[in-house]
């Protein structure tokens, strides 16, 4: 995983009611956790290890449910990450997202796009740059905003890989 993708699971875990999210595959394995003084209930634990940590009644069975389901979710996020994709900036200069000011962006997040299909404009000594894709896939991010000061090798979008 990247320092982008890492952080960005930080701030999807901080902004949800998870108080621990463990990730492990092949390459890496993950556990982060909330710093909060309420014990927490992992589900690994027994009631001859510790009794406390049982679901007391309904409602905290069906909150053990409802953060499995969010941790299923993020981690699906997660491995759908591992295969994120980034075009970055061969030459410095302005980046645009469209043709021209009354035109369409060549792209949107969600967008499906095919190999070679322009992404971006680079402009770089009033000269226009189109910056196209190397690979099939799902727009997950544009990191640019139009008219933005580009710097060499700087990402320009994350596509998602399809193939």
């Amino acid at each position: 995983m990247k320092y982008e993708q890492i952080k960005e699971l930080i701030d999807k875990i901080d902004a949800s009611s998870l108080k621990v999210f463990e990730l492990e595959n092949d390459s890496i394995s993950l556990k982060m956790s909330k710093n909060d003084a309420a014990p927490i209930y992992t589900g690994q634990e027994t009631a001859a290890q510790n009794p406390s940590s049982q679901p007391a009644d309904r409602m905290t069975t069906d909150r053990t449910a409802a953060v499995s389901e969010e941790v299923e979710g993020l981690t699906e996020e997660v491995e759908q990450l591992e295969n994120v994709h980034e075009i970055s900036a061969p030459i410095v200069g302005t980046s645009y997202l469209a043709a021209s000011p009354d035109k369409p962006p060549f792209i949107k997040v969600g967008d499906v796009i095919e190999k070679g299909q322009p992404l971006v404009i680079i402009e770089a000594m009033k000269v226009m740059n189109e910056i196209k894709s190397d690979v099939s896939g799902k727009v997950h991010n544009i990191l640019v905003e139009d008219g933005q000061p580009i710097e060499f090798g700087q990402p320009l979008v994350q596509l998602i890989d399809t193939h």
